[in-house]
C-alpha cells in the first residue's frame, strides 16, 4: 500500500519474468483450482476517480494475479490513465514468494512496459528501451495486497521502481476476522505519507477489502464485489509473455 502517484493514486508500475521464471509462466492452472473475481472502486477526495478488476488463482502453493486498472469519469478526463497487471509466484510458509511480475501502462503522453525478475528490471518507454537495472528490493504490491495479506510489523514493498518502508503503526481487529492494519510510509527518496488496509475474508481467501493513502488528499479503492469461480482461462488476455516480448527484443 505505498504512496500512489499524484494524479490518481492507483498507478501500479510493475512487472516480471526471466527465463528462471519459466514454471510461473507456465503455470496453467486446471479447472479444479481455486478463484475469485474482484471489482474495486476507487475515489480521491470521496470522489470517484477509477475502477480496478483483479482476478486471483490459487492452485497448492502457486499463484497468479491478474488485474486492469483505469481512471473513470472527470479524473480520465483530466488526467487519463490505464494499467494492466500480471503477477505468478509461489507460497512459501504462507508468504508470497513472486517469480514473475509485468506491468503495462498508459497515460495521455507517456506508454511503459516493465518487467521484472530474477533481480533485473526492464522498461520499455514510449518504444525505447532503457538500459536494464537492478530491481527494487522487498516484495511487489501485488503478490504483497492480493496473496495472503498480512499485517507485518515492518516490510519493504516495491511497485516495480521504487521501494517503500512500512511501518506497522496500529492494528485493529474488525467484526468476521478482518483486520484493519495502519502503516507509516516512507519511499525511497524520503518522502513520507500513512495510510492502511482493511482485510478480510471473500470466497476463502484474504483480500484487502480497501486499500487508504493519506497524502495530503485522501486516495481510496474499496471493494465493491467478490465472485468465486473455477481457475481457469485467463480473465484478460494480456499476461507475461507479452509483456516480456514487449521490452526484450526479439531473438535472432
Amino acid at each position: 500500500m505505498p504512496r500512489a502517484a499524484r494524479c490518481n493514486g492507483w498507478r501500479r508500475r510493475l512487472a516480471a519474468f526471466h527465463s528462471p521464471c519459466a514454471v510461473a509462466l507456465r503455470l496453467a492452472l486446471p479447472a479444479s483450482a481455486s478463484g475469485l473475481e474482484l471489482e474495486y472502486r476507487g475515489y480521491i477526495a470521496g470522489a470517484p476517480a477509477g475502477s480496478a478488476r483483479i482476478s486471483v488463482d490459487r492452485q497448492g502453493e502457486n499463484y497468479i494475479v491478474r488485474g486492469a486498472i483505469s481512471t473513470r469519469g472527470l479524473m480520465h478526463r483530466i488526467s487519463p490513465w490505464r494499467a494492466r497487471f500480471v503477477a505468478a509466484g509461489r507460497l512459501l510458509n504462507g508468504v508470497a514468494v513472486p517469480q514473475a511480475l509485468a506491468v503495462t501502462e498508459s497515460a495521455r503522453r507517456k506508454t511503459r512496459t516493465i518487467h521484472v525478475a530474477s533481480g533485473v528490471l526492464r522498461e520499455r518507454r514510449n518504444g525505447k528501451l532503457r538500459p536494464q537495472k537492478p530491481a527494487p528490493a522487498g516484495l511487489n504490491l501485488m503478490s504483497a495486497l492480493w496473496v495472503e495479506p498480512r499485517c507485518a510489523a515492518e516490510q519493504t514493498l516495491n511497485n516495480g521502481r521504487r521501494e517503500y518502508a512500512m511501518t506497522l503503526s496500529k492494528r485493529v481487529a474488525e467484526t468476521g476476522g478482518a483486520e484493519r492494519c495502519f502503516y507509516d510510509i516512507m519511499d525511497d527518496k524520503g518522502d513520507q505519507s500513512r495510510g492502511w488496509v482493511a482485510i478480510g475474508q471473500r470466497g476463502g481467501m484474504r483480500v484487502p477489502l480497501q486499500i487508504v493513502v493519506i497524502e495530503g488528499v485522501t486516495r481510496r479503492l474499496e471493494l465493491a464485489s467478490a465472485k468465486e469461480r473455477l481457475a481457469a482461462a485467463p480473465m484478460f488476455g494480456w499476461g507475461l509473455r507479452e509483456a516480456q516480448a514487449t521490452v526484450t527484443p526479439a531473438l535472432p
